[in-house]
């Protein structure tokens, strides 16, 4: 494929953006840039208290309204963009930060999960990160939780002391 027909493929996606995604690129590249910081210079134990609460090794989804899970996925998209832009480290980890950041902005429940893969060959764990907000899954992918087991689940402190009452 030619660079022009690339460029012209890619213009024509952005043009199918809705504009809330082109409005939040910038800021979920900003964040997606702090959070990969953040890996790099401080150990998790510093990270995790900032994801939230810690429910252990559960796969949560915060319910949400229709429109809080159509909030998530375009928060979802605009950090995915984002991340194919971005100079610096933007797995799932990077990205499931920027979009609970993202969502918290928004006031759209989101919890972020860390897990393995399920059917992996002794000796070879794969670790994924991934953010879940009702029916949606911003980040990480859709199948996600069929693919992988939580191994700590992250909710904000409010939610955490609901559900354990």
């Amino acid at each position: 494929m030619s660079r022009t027909a690339i460029i012209a493929r890619k213009f024509a996606v952005a043009l199918r953006q809705p504009a809330f995604v082109w409005l939040w690129l910038v800021p979920a590249w900003l964040l997606i840039g702090m959070s990969s910081a953040m890996i790099a210079l401080l150990p998790f134990r510093r990270i995790a208290p900032w994801l939230g609460a810690n429910l252990g090794a559960t796969a949560h989804r915060p319910a949400a309204t229709p429109e809080q899970a159509a909030r998530a996925r375009l928060i979802g998209r605009a950090v995915s963009i984002a991340a194919g832009y971005a100079p610096f480290r933007s797995n799932c980890l990077p990205q499931a930060m920027a979009a609970k950041a993202l969502c918290a902005l928004w006031r759209v429940p989101c919890a972020v999960i860390l897990g393995v893969e399920r059917e992996r060959p002794e000796g070879d764990l794969r670790a994924h990160a991934w953010t879940s907000c009702g029916d949606a899954t911003p980040t990480g992918g859709a199948c996600s939780f069929a693919t992988h087991v939580p191994l700590s689940c992250f909710v904000p402190a409010h939610v955490a002391a609901q559900l354990q009452r």
